[in-house]
């Protein structure tokens, strides 16, 4: 018989075992509804990318959630962003990317890298891009599986086609894409998405070498495969569709335009993407003035102007991401290779740095200091001696014209009276208009000025400009605290940058450093 502890133990037993039984079958539910939670994300990122944003934040909300599975989510929300049109948060779930690199396959790393390309082109970041084009490129031969290697291979030219096309390398980006053909077919049966932009890529390149049936040809068909139960890509569609307007309007089928555009735009707004827009209606902006619809030409600008502005700042904040990031990743690899190397070349660094430091400082102190100098003594230049007769400029020598000695005496004493006046200061001055006024000619005057002053007309003038003011406010206390533009309109210039050109080409130093070397002289002159 079966005694009661031994029955005890036994019902005990048989608890244990159906609760583990019942928790581990709630842990692989679990663990299928994510499965499945990430696949549904996957199939709207390019229909509707605010559900799939839903859902992807609800698994990553999931307390049981693996690194793998996250770092798969964070790849799946950076794309939805990307869908969207916020590259900002886009490039920030892609790089999160560094926190889970051992957890990461190199398939994964290579398709997160090509996303960065994508957006990275898209912001006109093409340097970076192609840095990570490059390393990106180098990965693949990592890869063991020959149809992932396959894939991976043709999404980097495509890639590259991109970059050809930005570059005015059409024939080249061409050549590219048919040399992938032999290989791809099988492929890209199997990848729609993939599918679809090679053809799209395939229409621009075309489309810029001006062959416009083979463009339209293969915008059509990225159209049809974008549109298939299978693909049902809005995003790629929309690259087809304003493709396809491009090849109407060539053709000057302005009317299939207008229809093709309005498809492209109804999906965009769908998908909340600002950029997809500006660019779709700046496409019907053209189309409308070819048609001379001035109402809806006016109906659109406005449109395009108000989401023009939005694009511009969501676009200025992704440029700042990015470089934040790139700024970032920069200081957390240098990081890694400095520990990484620490214990070997400790002491080489830290004189190698201190060398380089002190090297700086003292170059930096060194162009400081000869700065400084240079602009004391043109300073000291300016308040001790007289601009126009100091101030020189190179020209080639004038035909001369035989002025007689007493001719020339006289308009050399008119000049001086001229330059006791304040007539200079006149904006409409000229050398006709002073001419007239000394009962003189335009080349008598201009040669003397020429021969006597080693200038032309203009510099003579803007030197008796820049010596005036330069007295007013060395002598008169209110000039210094007066703005550039009220200095400017006083002295005769029409405008302030006219203003700071002419007195630093004359003087070597700005008006704003000149006052500030002037204001500096007088609190030494009052602590004396």
């Amino acid at each position: 018989m079966i005694s009661k502890n031994h029955y005890k133990s036994i019902k005990v037993f048989c608890f244990i075992l159906i609760i583990g039984f019942f928790q581990s079958n709630i842990s692989a539910q679990s663990l299928l509804n994510q499965h499945y939670l990430s696949n549904d994300v996957e199939s709207l990122i390019n229909t509707n990318p605010d559900q799939a944003l839903k859902i992807a934040q609800h698994l990553l909300s999931k307390t049981n959630i693996t690194y793998a599975e996250k770092a798969k989510v964070n790849f799946l929300i950076s794309k939805a962003y990307k869908v969207k049109g916020d590259y900002s948060s886009a490039l920030n779930f892609l790089f999160e990317e560094k926190n889970y690199t051992e957890y990461l396959s190199d398939k994964d790393k290579i398709t997160i890298d090509i996303q960065k390309i994508i957006i990275l082109r898209e912001l006109s970041l093409d340097k970076q891009a192609k840095i990570i084009l490059k390393n990106t490129e180098n990965s693949i031969e990592k890869i063991s599986d020959a149809n992932t290697k396959l894939y991976l291979r043709i999404s980097i030219a495509l890639e590259k086609a991109q970059f050809f096309l930005k570059e005015d390398q059409v024939d080249e980006g061409i050549k590219l894409l048919e040399n992938e053909v032999l290989f791809s077919n099988n492929t890209l049966k199997n990848f729609e998405e993939l599918k679809v932009y090679f053809n799209v890529i395939l229409g621009k390149l075309y489309l810029e070498k001006r062959e416009l049936e083979q463009a339209k040809k293969h915008f059509e068909l990225a159209d049809v495969i974008s549109n298939t139960r299978k693909s049902n890509n809005v995003y790629a569609n929309i690259d087809a569709l304003t493709g396809l307007a491009n090849v109407c309007f060539l053709k000057k089928e302005y009317n299939n335009v207008i229809n093709i555009l309005d498809r492209a735009l109804l999906n965009s707004q769908q998908l909340g993407n600002v950029f997809l827009q500006e660019k779709i209606i700046s496409q019907q902006n053209v189309n409308y003035l070819a048609l001379n619809y001035t109402t809806d030409y006016k109906l659109t600008n406005a449109r395009f102007i108000k989401i023009q502005f939005q694009s511009e700042q969501l676009e200025q904040e992704a440029v700042n991401t990015a470089y934040n990031l790139f700024s970032d990743e920069y200081t957390d690899r240098y990081s890694e290779q400095k520990n990484h190397y620490l214990k070997i070349l400790f002491y080489a660094i830290g004189v190698f740095l201190f060398i380089v430091v002190v090297c700086t400082f003292f170059l930096l102190n060194y162009v400081q200091r000869v700065r400084n100098l240079n602009e004391i003594i043109n300073y000291i230049k300016i308040t001790r001696s007289n601009l126009v007769s100091s101030f020189t400029e190179r020209k080639s020598e004038p035909k001369k014209n035989i002025i007689l000695k007493e001719t020339e005496e006289q308009i050399l004493n008119k000049l001086k009276k001229f330059e006791n006046s304040k007539r200079f200061l006149n904006k409409d001055i000229s050398l006709a208009v002073l001419a007239g006024q000394l009962d003189s000619n335009t080349k008598y005057l201009s040669e003397i000025i020429n021969s006597h002053y080693n200038v032309n007309f203009n510099t003579y003038i803007n030197k008796l400009r820049i010596n005036y003011i330069i007295e007013k406010l060395k002598t008169d206390p209110n000039f210094i605290n007066y703005k550039i533009s009220y200095l400017a309109d006083n002295c005769g210039f029409s405008s302030h940058s006219s203003f700071a050109t002419v007195f630093k080409s004359i003087t070597g130093i700005s008006p704003v450093k000149f006052i500030e070397l002037l204001n500096d002289e007088k609190e030494n002159t009052l602590l004396k």
